[in-house]
């Protein structure tokens, strides 16, 4: 180990919206450290320079709030400071989580270029202090905004931590392009490590010397040491300035005790990084799988909610885009960014306070605040879309009937639609708009209408069909159902749906053109899963059954406590040794019996409907959809969730007749990351969050889960509290969706009593194919759309959007930050740069550019051809922003 030159000190306030205190005060709270900072800062301007405190905002978030405030003589400070490199400014809005999608970490770094607008700064470093992870895009999301260190401090408490730690590293993305990386200790760690809180250099000392030998033992390679410090052991989190650490550091160089102290700002510390020759910096790639969201399962009803908000955001702004003015309304911009901003706050890391117990007021506070920004989004997500609609149906504010149905396809594959039509849409009655934003009259509550049609919409397509011409949709005879008995009861449910009734034992199958499902209607249980274009089983044989309801416990003979799994020492994990208890002893329970096993025929489609018993839930049903127009399998489950404040997790299994040596895919951002091959070393293999899919695939045979309401998975078995290098590739892998747990002993609830509904699907395929796994992503979890059109003039038809080039997804179209133009951002997936052009609804553009992904322009693009299509080359596996300036629409 080489001899340290300097110890260098970042001074900060971590940011947990909430946790310490409510949310509301932690913005004051935070508001007010920045004046306390610039104070302490002024007091020690004639300190001798090595000595001097500074101070780095960890996040923008309190920045941001802070100068709507301050006054001229702060922000001027502010802004001295900043030039004197005594203030610092990381990149990222939040401390955030693998919720979000690509454009949400893209929307949390737009501050940076007001920031950098302002006051002149580089600000080119982004901090993630406490959350164990991000996302693999990430490092071509930086690199794109001006983003050149990453510094990350992972808490290991119910974690782990990427290895070498503390060390540096290249981080490299999809793309293969790279990002330097501190990858620094916990926060707090020079105030745990060197015992700050005693006030005594000595003491200071004798902390060094004993973290000496840990850096000896992992043959720490640098001769500086980083660390950060708050004000612990009095506020770890959401702290204020430490002006006693601040005098401690500055008699330990006044005592000329080695190595020096000093304090950086992440500025500095890149510029110390850069003094190390990069090609010595180990180069690591793959993602930074994190192991802390398992935590968002604590509030099942509440993350649905915040995932099917993103699709409808998505469609929302596309609608804007495809047919709106280059100028959009300033209401419609102000309500879009309310919607984004609930939106990344519901998936910032922090759930609430630091006792979980639910009985006390600060925990119901936090809670019942945390889970407001989910309704706050999905509420004004919803009048974005409808108020689209309503523009490109080009209804009036009153009418006296509908005409006609628009139906809109946001995708880009070309759909069938079966059309659901409420009755009044049919009746003679004044229509007003304001009717349309009513809940019971909104798209999503229509599951049970009458379907019409089918109609075909072609890909980012839109139609008007006149509602006289829609008629109910035929009973289509590729759905069978099979039964020898004779006790068969049917009658008719709403509209054209049939309930079938089974009143003795023995084996029932629907098969649709592409499944065969086998299953037991006395038990309840599904006996096979046959997928016959490729003629194979899917299910194995063993202890579960296909999208079987587990409930996991600890065993309460051995330790019921959540000290079973994971018992908190702070000594340990101040150096990095695991408090995890891999040999923990779980109970898994199944249902108890079905109480209920019925049919429902659809015209397009066939579903076994259970009612089961099952352990700390009321009410369960369970509701598996084979279609004769589609080889996914849908599947719903709808429970009452008893309080239960043991420690307890609800799977759903799914047993895989696979060889060993299976491999396995999730996506995050937008990206598909292999298990195991495409994760840095020591992030989570155990379990994952999957933004929309997991394919579990060998060879020409595999399965892929959809998950658009429950992101938690886990596969090849249950793994939860046993640390994983790798996942064993056994046959007969078991996949399990894992929507729901209370596992964590603080910020997350214990308990989430009420109503909760979710929906998976169920795809068999080949060989995976991440475009195809992309797109079959997209259709599950952005919904086909019918919308009252009070009257037609004009067009009947159109297109939102014309995407030409293989293998590329389109992540995100908006109107422009800045007003002029609209935003496409593309992910190609592939391994090389595709060619690409691209028309914006029916508008030829006028002007088209590369930007980077704060907007900037890059550099122009080509219009060809006389539709003017933008064309220009789409790099490999990473995401393409561009910038569309198009003709005003008529």
């Amino acid at each position: 180990m080489k001899p340290l030159k300097e110890i260098l000190v970042l001074h900060h306030s971590h940011l947990d919206v909430g946790y310490t205190h409510s949310q509301p005060i932690i913005w004051e709270l935070q508001r007010e450290y920045i004046d306390l900072a610039l104070d302490l800062l002024d007091q020690t301007a004639d300190w001798p320079e090595i000595s001097q405190p500074k101070w780095t905002c960890e996040v923008t978030a309190p920045v941001t709030r802070w100068l709507k405030t301050a006054c001229d003589k702060n922000v001027a400070r502010f802004a001295h400071h900043l030039r004197q490199g005594r203030m610092g400014i990381s990149a990222m809005q939040y401390n955030t989580t693998p919720l979000c999608t690509a454009e949400q970490l893209l929307r949390q770094m737009y501050p940076v270029k007001e920031l950098r607008e302002r006051f002149g700064i580089k600000l080119n470093t982004l901090h993630q202090h406490d959350v164990n992870g991000l996302p693999w895009p990430m490092v071509d999301l930086m690199l794109d905004s001006g983003i050149e260190l990453l510094v990350m401090a992972v808490n290991v408490h119910l974690g782990g931590a990427v290895k070498p730690r503390p060390g540096v590293f290249r981080w490299q993305g999809p793309s293969g392009r790279d990002i330097l990386v501190m990858n620094g200790n916990h926060y707090t760690m020079f105030d745990q490590l060197f015992y700050t809180w005693d006030h005594r250099v000595d003491r200071m000392q004798e902390g060094l010397a004993e973290y000496l030998k840990t850096l000896e033992k992992i043959e720490y390679s640098f001769d500086f040491l980083y660390l950060t410090s708050t004000s612990a052991p009095q506020m770890w989190d959401n702290a204020p300035p430490n002006p006693a650490v601040a005098r401690l550091i500055s008699e330990w160089n006044q005592r000329e005790l080695n190595p020096p102290i000093r304090y950086v700002t992440t500025e500095e510390l890149l510029q110390r990084i850069k003094q190390i020759p990069a090609e010595s910096l180990p180069v690591l790639a793959g993602d930074w799988t994190d192991y802390w969201n398992f935590g968002c399962a604590s509030t099942a009803c509440e993350t649905r909610l915040n995932r099917r908000t993103k699709p409808i955001l998505f469609t929302a702004e596309m609608l804007q885009s495809a047919r709106g003015a280059s100028a959009p309304r300033p209401a419609l911009a102000d309500v879009s960014a309310r919607a984004w901003a609930s939106l990344n706050l519901y998936d910032e890391h922090t759930w609430g306070y630091w006792n979980p117990d639910p009985d006390l007021p600060p925990m119901r506070a936090q809670a019942l605040i945390k889970k407001q920004h989910a309704y706050e989004a999905a509420e004004l997500a919803d009048y974005l879309l409808i108020d689209a609609l309503e523009a490109l149906a080009g209804n009036p504010p009153q009418s006296q009937r509908h005409t006609h149905a628009l139906l809109v396809n946001p995708t880009s594959r070309a759909r069938q639609y079966y059309v659901p039509v409420p009755k009044h849409w049919r009746e003679e009655a004044k229509r007003l708009r304001c009717e349309q934003f009513s809940y019971h009259r909104m798209y999503h509550v229509r599951q049970n209408e009458q379907l019409c049609g089918p109609i075909d919409v072609p890909a980012y397509g839109w139609k008007k069909v006149p509602i006289d011409s829609l008629a109910p949709a035929p009973n289509d005879d590729r759905i069978a159902i099979t039964d020898s008995r004779a006790n068969v009861e049917k009658q008719s449910l709403n509209n054209n749906f049939e309930f079938i009734s089974r009143r003795a034992e023995g084996a029932t199958t629907i098969e649709s053109p592409f499944h065969r499902l086998t299953f037991d209607p006395s038990s309840g249980r599904i006996q096979s899963l046959f997928d016959k274009k490729r003629n194979w089983e899917v299910i194995a044989t063993g202890d579960f059954t296909f999208c079987e309801f587990v409930r996991e416990r600890t065993d309460a003979l051995h330790d019921e406590r959540r000290e079973a799994y994971y018992d908190r020492d702070l000594i340990k994990e101040k150096f990095d040794q695991s408090c995890w208890k891999p040999d923990w002893k779980a109970v898994r329970e199944r249902a108890v019996r079905v109480t209920s096993c019925r049919l429902e025929r659809g015209p397009v489609s066939a579903a076994l409907v259970l009612e089961l018993e099952a352990p700390s839930v009321r009410r369960f049903s369970q509701r598996i959809t084979l279609r004769a127009d589609s080889p996914m399998i849908e599947l719903d489950v709808a429970f009452e969730k008893l309080d239960c404040r043991t420690p307890e997790a609800i799977y759903f299994a799914f047993p895989l007749n696979l060889p060993a040596g299976w491999d396995c895919h999730f996506d995050t951002a937008g990206m598909p990351v292999e298990l195991d091959r495409e994760q840095l070393p020591g992030a989570s293999r155990g379990w994952f969050t999957a933004e929309s899919y997991t394919s579990v695939h060998a060879g020409d045979r595999g399965v892929t889960l959809f998950c658009p309401d429950a992101p938690m998975i886990q596969a090849g078995g249950f793994h939860f509290g046993r640390k994983h290098d790798s996942i064993a590739r056994d046959k007969n892998p078991l996949l399990l969706a894992w929507p729901l747990n209370n596992y964590w002993n603080t910020n997350y609830p214990l308990t989430q009593p009420g109503y909760i509904t979710l929906h998976y699907a169920f795809l068999t395929h080949g060989k995976f194919d991440p475009v195809q796994m992309s797109q079959d992503a997209q259709s599950v979890s952005i919904p086909m759309l019918a919308h009252p059109a009070f009257c037609v003039d004009g067009k009947t038809e159109g297109q939102l959007l014309h995407v030409a080039g293989k293998g590329i997804v389109v992540q995100h179209v908006k109107p422009a930050a800045d007003g002029r133009g609209f935003i496409v951002r593309l992910m190609n997936l592939k391994p090389h740069p595709v060619q690409v052009q691209i028309i914006l609804g029916h508008r030829p553009a006028t002007h088209a550019a590369l930007c980077n992904a704060l907007e900037e322009i890059q550099q122009p693009l080509k219009i060809v051809g006389v539709n003017g299509a933008a064309a220009f080359e789409v790099p490999p596996r990473r995401l393409t922003t561009i910038k569309l300036e198009c003709r005003e629409s008529r």
